[in-house]
């Protein structure tokens, strides 16, 4: 009854598909951070940027299979990827930056250091969204 009520009212609609796999793609990311550097004893900023790529790397994978499986593509997976990569580069650019900038003015406190991080994952969120949607999956036109 619960996955008929669901599927009536479509709730999986492409925004919420994204967000899920973003969380998916957070897990991934912190995980293989700490493999990197606590079992493979990596420095910081390498596994940083490992991390970060395999966990991009996922989210393309599970968004092209998933968020975005209905449409017909355009790109080759290669490039695609590469586009893909370049939007979660892009989109951590606003994220950080609201970041930044919340915590250069509001009180250093817990509350407001999650609400500055809040803050820059949804501005992330959103730009990553759009170029995901806009540009990268970009449906094939006829």
């Amino acid at each position: 009854m619960t996955m008929s009520f669901l599927s009536q009212y479509n709730f999986m609609t492409p925004p919420l598909k994204f967000a899920i796999v973003g969380c998916a793609g957070f897990v991934v990311d912190i995980t293989m951070f700490f493999l990197l550097q606590e079992i493979f004893l990596m420095g910081l900023m390498l596994s940083r940027g490992l991390a970060f790529t395999i966990a991009a790397t996922f989210n393309w994978f599970v968004n092209r299979s998933f968020t975005f499986s209905n449409r017909e593509l355009n790109e080759k997976k290669s490039g695609e990827w590469l586009k893909y990569f370049t939007s979660a580069v892009l989109s951590a650019i606003p994220n950080l930056s609201t970041f930044y900038l919340l915590i250069s003015v509001l009180p250093q406190t817990r509350m407001y250091i999650i609400f500055a991080m809040c803050s820059g994952i949804a501005i992330g969120y959103y730009i990553n969204y759009r170029l995901a949607n806009d540009w990268v999956f970009k449906p094939r036109t006829s």
